[in-house]
C-alpha cells in the first residue's frame, strides 16, 4: 500500500489498515510503503507497482481525468474506488474582532490561503466578485508562521485544508479568540472529489459549536487490474474491523458506511469493493 510521509495521517493509517488486514485474514501480506503521497502513489498504482494507495479525492480526480499534474500521462481509466476515509475540510479560522462571521465577510479582508484552499476559493461562484487584493497564497508549511500574524491583528483570516484535528489551528486557538467560518455547501463546486463536511463542536479551544464546511476526502483506491477476490477481502477486512481502527487513530473514528461508500469518490467502485457493500446491502 502506498502511503504518505512516515510522520503524516495517510502513513499511521495505512499500516493500521494493512496491520488489521494481515492479522484477521489468512493468507494475505500486506506492507504500507512510506511514499511522497499521491504524486507517487498513483503513478505506481497505474504501473502496478502498488496494489492499494491512499490519496486525496481531488488528486484521484485528476489522476482519472489526466489533468493537473497527471497531464502528460493521460487518464488513468483503470483506478477504482474502494471507499473514503476522514475529512479534510476547508478550515477558515477568523480573529474574534475581525468582522467575519460568514464566508460572505472574506470578500476585501486580509486572508492568506493555502494552496489547496486557493484552489478551492477559484471555484466559488460568490468568491469570483470579491475583493481579493490582501489574499496572498502560502506554502502549507508556512501557514502555521501566520499564527502569531492573526494574533496581533495583522491579518483577518487563514484558509487552509486540513484534517482534524491540526496541530497549529489548535497552536492559534490556544493563542488568541478565533471562530471557525461556515462554508456553505453551495459556494464551491465540484466534480465528486469534493463532500460536506463537520468540524465538531470542542475539537478546538473556544469553538464551542459544530462547524459545517466542504473539502475533500482521504480515499483508499486500486486499480480495475488487482483481482475482485483480493479487494474484497481487504475490504471486508476493514469493515468489520472499522471499530476497533477508529479506537486506534482519530481519524478512523466516527465513520459510517453509508459515507465511506459514497462521499469524495470521482473513481468508479471496484468489483470487489461492491461485491462486498451489496452483500451488506449497502448497494444495489
Amino acid at each position: 500500500m502506498g502511503t504518505g510521509g512516515k510522520g503524516g495521517y495517510y502513513f499511521h493509517i495505512g499500516d493500521l489498515l494493512c496491520e488489521s488486514f494481515a492479522q484477521g485474514t489468512n493468507g494475505y501480506k500486506c506492507r504500507a510503503v512510506a511514499t511522497d503521497g499521491p504524486r507517487e502513489n498513483l503513478p505506481k498504482l497505474r504501473r502496478g507497482k502498488f496494489d492499494i494507495v491512499v490519496a486525496r479525492s481531488d488528486w484521484a480526480k485528476r489522476a482519472l481525468d489526466g489533468s493537473g499534474a497527471f497531464e502528460g500521462k493521460g487518464a488513468d481509466t483503470s483506478l477504482r474506488s474502494l471507499f473514503s476515509i476522514h475529512s479534510e475540510p476547508l478550515t477558515i479560522i477568523a480573529r474574534k474582532g475581525a468582522g467575519i462571521g460568514t464566508f460572505g465577510d472574506l470578500n476585501g479582508k486580509r486572508v492568506r490561503l493555502g494552496s489547496s484552499a486557493t484552489q478551492l476559493f477559484r471555484q466559488s461562484p460568490q468568491a469570483a466578485n470579491w475583493g481579493t487584493s490582501g489574499f496572498k497564497t502560502l506554502k502549507f508549511r508556512d501557514l502555521s508562521q501566520q499564527s502569531a500574524a492573526l494574533c496581533a491583528g495583522e491579518i483577518d483570516a487563514i484558509a487552509s485544508v486540513v484534517g482534524y484535528p491540526s496541530g497549529w489551528v489548535q497552536k492559534t486557538a490556544k493563542t488568541c479568540p478565533i471562530q471557525l467560518v461556515t462554508v456553505p455547501s453551495g459556494q464551491v463546486s465540484g466534480s465528486g472529489e469534493l463532500a460536506k463536511a463537520t468540524i465538531p463542536a470542542s475539537t478546538y479551544t473556544g469553538v464551542t459549536s459544530p462547524t459545517n464546511t466542504l473539502g475533500y476526502k482521504a480515499t483508499i483506491l486500486s486499480s480495475a487490474e488487482v483481482s475482485e477476490d483480493d479487494v474484497y477481502a481487504f475490504v471486508k477486512s476493514t469493515f468489520e474491523n472499522l471499530a476497533e481502527l477508529g479506537r486506534q487513530h482519530p481519524a478512523l473514528s466516527g465513520l459510517h458506511p453509508s459515507g465511506m461508500i459514497r462521499d469524495g469518490l470521482p473513481a468508479p467502485l471496484h468489483p470487489g469493493a461492491a461485491r462486498y457493500y451489496r452483500e451488506q446491502g449497502w448497494i444495489k
